[in-house]
């Protein structure tokens, strides 16, 4: 059963998303959006050798300028969102009264924001795993476990925020009158 609020386990396993998420973007996908010379020649080879070894087309180089382009949303605007969102979610071990970040504010439109547009730019790049006549079924099995999961969580994360009056499972305040 999935867990509809930031809580418990569902808190964690998008805490580690979220964190795992920025190496992933400065140092890998980022390298579809900034020149290559930014990067040393050790993380141009582990990109190299990853595209080559599982036939990932949209990161070998040179990068495709519509692939290029999604990119550069993951890192002008989802990159700063990882950060919020994992502080967001560290403030909840607090007191209440002591948390900066609400569940039922802005925080939670950014949420939907955020969700929505990577859920959107998933599927250009899934429809191209999936219609590559140079990979068989098994190699597109394995793009499909590298890239599904950036498509999993954020749909996952609009369900939790337009289920929910407070994302973090809070009570909401009017209810807490009657």
């Amino acid at each position: 059963l999935i867990m509809l609020t930031l809580q418990g386990n569902t808190r964690i396993a998008f805490l580690l998303f979220f964190a795992s998420h920025i190496p992933i973007t400065l140092l890998v996908d980022g390298q579809a959006f900034f020149r290559r010379s930014f990067y040393p020649q050790a993380l141009q080879d582990v990109v190299d050798w990853y595209a080559l070894t599982f036939k990932d087309t949209l990161m070998e180089h040179p990068v495709e300028p519509w692939f290029s382009s999604l990119v550069s949303i993951e890192v002008i605007f989802q990159l700063p969102f990882f950060f919020l969102a994992i502080y967001a979610i560290l403030q909840q071990s607090k007191q209440p009264q002591k948390r900066t970040i609400r569940g039922d504010g802005p925080f939670k439109s950014l949420c939907i924001i955020y969700g929505s547009s990577t859920a959107t730019t998933l599927v250009p790049i899934l429809q191209c795993i999936l219609t590559d006549e140079e990979t068989n079924m098994s190699e597109k099995g394995i793009l499909l476990g590298f890239y599904l999961p950036y498509l999993i969580f954020p749909l996952w994360l609009v369900l939790i925020a337009v289920s929910n009056e407070d994302i973090f499972g809070g009570v909401d305040a009017s209810k807490k009158d009657q």
